[in-house]
């Protein structure tokens, strides 16, 4: 038979042309992989780790992307997830077994601790909180336990636990912690701190664009990566080179445009603090913030993330400055480069005060786009809350 019917191996083809070298890493797009002998397909198991056996669980620029993340959280291992919540609950889930006990911090995120209420506590895992600003767990460890959850700071009121003395107690305990990093990539390195999982949502500043979700979740220990990575193996779960190809695009400006939000955050808090209507603006990296001491200890920088709590005022007024808004898109997440307003009400955080949980929390990303117009749309929203004009001057020019 003529071998010439047969087309000709994409591979092949592509070995004969010349040499073409861009900048952007090649995107991989496979579901099925193809292997050279039958001996290899049936171990194809065993690349699961180190190489590649089916598009699902990973492409080269999946896996470089891994290694481009790993390197900024300065750990050894990466794990590309779905989402930045499958990243949180994953080590929860190849971790755990009926009987084990673990420790979460009040401000997790709310779908986390949800996740431990509703589910894990119908497979027989009890789990304790502990506040928000935690600085040590020693009252809660029980002999069962084997996980601690934390996030700092936390998405909405931003406390940070002592996560270097928590990591100690834990390890001491024989416990591994855990941190759901959404605030800080590219500010911090939490294995220096004892840290053993380091979790993030990369749908935040890792993209940097608002149009992709992923997750990650890093650690040091070889065992414990290949344990994440089965339990992701045996959900099915795996993410796009595609979005992985985002990712990558947005990691290249990840440090100047923390640098940009940050610089542009700075003076809007200074100017939220001095309005009428303001009970306390949250800002962590901002000198003078309840948290700025032990921010400092953790974070070498802020971003566009901050939070104002308002003075007692009636859901419409505060509805109203909401909706109006014309920067200030309502919607969750934060980390492109748009503009985002996150209504909430003082009430759903227990561990607020009674004054502050009165009224409304406004968690606010300042974006990229013209500051100017960010602060007049901020200064007539404020207006509207106070019934009155627009103040005058307006925020301080940067």
């Amino acid at each position: 038979m003529d071998k010439n019917i047969f087309p000709v191996d994409m591979h092949d083809r592509l070995k004969s042309m010349p040499e073409f070298m861009g900048f952007a890493v090649p995107i991989h797009r496979a579901s099925t992989i193809k292997f050279n002998t039958v001996e290899e397909f049936i171990n194809r198991r065993d690349r699961l780790f180190d190489g590649f056996s089916y598009g699902l669980y990973g492409t080269p620029i999946i896996r470089y992307m891994e290694q481009e993340i790993a390197k900024i959280e300065g750990g050894e291992y990466c794990l590309a997830t779905p989402s930045g919540l499958s990243a949180v609950n994953l080590p929860m889930l190849a971790l755990l077994k009926s009987g084990d006990h673990i420790i979460i911090a009040q401000n997790a995120y709310g779908t986390t601790r949800e996740f431990c209420k509703n589910f894990l506590s119908r497979i027989g895992v009890r789990h304790t909180l502990i506040p928000a600003d935690a600085t040590s767990i020693q009252q809660s460890l029980e002999p069962a336990t084997r996980l601690v959850i934390l996030e700092s700071p936390g998405s909405y009121t931003m406390e940070i636990q002592d996560m270097q003395r928590i990591a100690y107690e834990a390890h001491q305990h024989g416990a591994l912690i855990s941190v759901d990093n959404a605030w800080g990539l590219g500010l911090t390195q939490l294995f220096k701190f004892g840290i053993d999982i380091v979790c993030n949502a990369l749908s935040k500043y890792a993209s940097g664009h608002s149009d992709v979700c992923m997750g990650s979740v890093t650690v040091n220990d070889r065992a414990l990566y290949e344990r994440l990575k089965t339990t992701s193996f045996m959900l099915g779960e795996g993410v796009s080179s595609d979005s992985a190809s985002l990712v990558l695009r947005g990691l290249q400006t990840l440090e100047v445009r923390l640098s940009e939000h940050a610089k542009r955050a700075l003076v809007i808090a200074d100017w939220l603090d001095k309005q009428p209507m303001v009970e306390r603006v949250i800002c962590p990296f901002r000198p003078g913030d309840r948290q700025h001491g032990l921010f400092s200890q953790y974070f070498r920088g802020g971003n566009g993330l901050l939070s104002v709590i308002l003075k007692k005022a009636t859901d419409s007024r505060v509805i109203e400055m909401v909706e109006g808004f014309k920067m200030f898109k309502i919607g969750a997440s934060w980390g492109g480069t748009h503009s985002l307003v996150a209504p909430v009400r003082g009430n759903t955080f227990s561990w607020l005060d009674m004054r502050e949980r009165e009224s409304w929390l406004l968690r606010l990303h300042i974006g990229l786009e013209s500051f100017e117009a960010l602060q007049h749309d901020l200064e007539e929203g404020f207006a509207t809350l106070c019934a009155q004009k627009i103040p005058e001057p307006g925020i301080a020019p940067r």
